[in-house]
């Protein structure tokens, strides 16, 4: 597999991950879409794709999540992402959220994010750099999607 095939994330979960109202002590479900991108954020930075004035990026173009269970605070999620197909511009993940506040981690969420990889200047997909791919992709060790 190739070594950012697959990319994790540890969040510990605050009162601020509570609804507004704070009604109750489970997590809001829009943090998890924040949890999602905190996550591809560490996973661009680890690819050397967040740097300033990059003339390329990868664009988030689709997210979709199921709730499976409630997760609360205090505790804490492991968020995991893996590529699981790359077309010619654009690129799929899974998207796991575990929480890990116990000590059976137990799978609290799962979903998709597609993304494209754009030229910013003309903001036109673009094929998917060779030498990134060769950091996240590796198409014989692919899980099934």
């Amino acid at each position: 597999m190739a070594p950012l095939q697959t990319h994790g994330l540890r969040i510990t979960l605050t009162e601020d991950d509570r609804p507004e109202d704070r009604f109750s002590h489970h997590v809001n479900n829009a943090r998890y879409f924040a949890f999602i991108n905190r996550t591809f954020h560490g996973w661009y930075v680890a690819l050397g794709i967040r740097v300033r004035d990059a003339t390329h990026s990868a664009m988030m173009v689709n997210t979709s999540y199921d709730f499976l269970r409630q997760v609360f605070v205090p505790g804490a999620v492991l968020c995991r992402i893996t590529v699981t197909k790359v077309g010619r511009t654009s690129m799929e993940h899974t998207v796991e959220m575990w929480d890990v506040s116990t000590d059976t981690p137990v799978l609290a969420g799962r979903g998709r994010v597609a993304h494209v990889w754009v030229e910013r200047a003309i903001a036109k997909p673009q094929p998917w750099p060779p030498e990134l791919l060769a950091k996240c992709w590796d198409p014989d060790a692919a899980p099934a999607a």
